[in-house]
């Protein structure tokens, strides 16, 4: 049992972690996709 709520804890842990990294790594679409030729 132990094992188990450890691994839900690292779990919970490495969601967290990646959804804070991909959110500050994710850039707004109207600079994402400004280029010469793209009207937004």
């Amino acid at each position: 049992m132990k094992a188990f709520l450890l691994g839900c804890v690292a779990a919970m842990v490495i969601a967290i972690v990646g959804m804070v990294v991909l959110n500050r790594v994710q850039e707004p679409v109207a600079q994402a996709f400004a280029t010469t030729g793209v009207r937004l």
